[in-house]
């Protein structure tokens, strides 16, 4: 007798419906458990702050404490209004760090970090002061040039001066000599004697 079932057909509908109801609920809890543990995390951090009374104005300074071996030190980083107020402050700043009697390795490292800032800082002024006396040095050659030209000019007016007063001489010799010619009178030529 042969028979046949449609069973085995069924059963593997049912066992691919079954494996992805199971898959759907599972993304669905995972999902409801992420985003209820981070409700629950704001809502813990926003109760703490509020019971602490965090004053969060980033323009108050505060005083920190010497610290214990392992612990790090809170410094502020300083900003100057000047080159040399930033200077000295990351020398305060390196000066502090190195302060302990045995600086951990974190000291060092924020030593070493201001002395790049400071020697960043001195970098930055040399070429400011390199500009501000190049350009000191390009105005002065520019008076230079200009006193000269001054003086150019004032020499070529003394000789264009004296070049008139030849001139007006000469003008005036020869107007001399034109009316002596129109009143008859002869100018005296030199006399050759040619001798053989």
């Amino acid at each position: 007798m042969v028979s046949i079932s449609m069973n085995p057909v069924i059963t593997e509908n049912t066992r691919y419906e079954n494996a992805r109801k199971r898959s759907a609920e599972v993304a669905y809890t995972r999902h409801a458990d992420y985003a209820g543990g981070n409700e629950a995390k704001r809502n813990k951090l926003a109760q703490r702050l509020a019971n602490a009374n965090v004053d969060l104005q980033p323009s108050q300074t505060k005083e920190f404490k010497k610290l214990g071996a392992g612990q790090l030190k809170q410094v502020a980083l300083p900003l100057g209004e000047t080159l040399e107020e930033t200077i000295q402050s990351w020398r305060h700043v390196r000066s502090e760090a190195l302060s302990s009697p045995n600086p951990s390795e974190v000291d060092h490292q924020l030593a070493a970090a201001a002395s790049a800032k400071i020697m960043e800082a001195e970098a930055q002024m040399a070429l400011e002061d390199r500009l501000r006396s190049a350009q000191l040095a390009e105005a002065s050659r520019e008076d230079s040039m200009v006193q000269l030209q001054e003086s150019i000019s004032a020499t070529d007016s003394s000789m264009s001066d004296a070049m008139r007063k030849l001139y007006d001489q000469a003008s005036a010799a020869y107007a001399i000599q034109t009316s002596a010619k129109q009143q008859g009178y002869m100018e005296a030529s030199p006399a050759y004697s040619l001798v053989a």
